[in-house]
């Protein structure tokens, strides 16, 4: 966990990090993404004038984008689990799909809610498709660069946790090899205090020696 330190008190405050809880951190992000895409839309359709048969199709193809995101979350996560040369392939088939999909139901919202028919015309299909594509594509390149960034982050934190692991071994193992000199060296030394008749010497490194 990153911790910030106040320069006047000197006190360390925790900061919990954005993606600490995946799901929420993925909640998040749908629910800030979508919305931000609603109201930009919303902004640039009304911009001749308010009109209710304009407004309404686009609140209407942003859940629906809401709601295929989420089923691409789903297909993109099973698919990280597969060897890379299998996943992009299955990827790409997958948004061309959700594209498809998306389209598809953006004109026949747009025809019922401005015609009143549900007849959908290949051209206007077409036309959603373009800006759909873009839309979906962003979305899934946002999708796996976040998730690459949080397996980088978690392969570094491994790594440290090994490089501490290694190093508390390693202080450990010469802690174990100058432990027998120390205690010869020490034991040498009161040997000769009490050839010389030195034994108060020698019974004071006793007693630090067993203390």
């Amino acid at each position: 966990m990153a911790s910030l330190t106040a320069p006047s008190a000197g006190r360390t405050i925790n900061v919990r990090p954005f993606f600490e809880n995946k799901a929420r951190a993925f909640w998040t992000l749908q629910a800030v993404g979508w919305g931000g895409y609603l109201l930009l839309r919303g902004v640039s359709a009304s911009s001749n004038g308010f009109q209710l048969q304009v407004v309404i199709p686009i609140i209407v193809e942003a859940i629906v984008g809401y709601c295929i995101t989420l089923l691409l979350s789903t297909f993109y996560g099973a698919y990280r689990r597969l060897p890379r040369i299998t996943s992009l392939p299955l990827s790409v088939v997958t948004l061309l799909a959700a594209t498809a999909l998306y389209a598809t139901l953006n004109a026949f919202t747009w025809s019922f809610i401005q015609t009143a028919t549900t007849e959908v015309s290949i051209t206007r299909v077409l036309g959603y498709s373009f800006l759909n594509f873009t839309v979906l594509a962003g979305w899934s390149a946002l999708y796996y660069a976040i998730n690459f960034f949080l397996i980088l982050e978690e392969q570094i934190d491994e790594l440290r946790a090994l490089e501490l692991q290694a190093s508390s071994a390693q202080l450990a193992m010469l802690r174990y090899q100058l432990n027998p000199h120390f205690l010869f060296n020490t034991l040498n030394s009161i040997s000769t205090l009490v050839l010389l008749k030195q034994t108060e010497r020698a019974n004071a490194m006793l007693s630090r020696l067993s203390s």
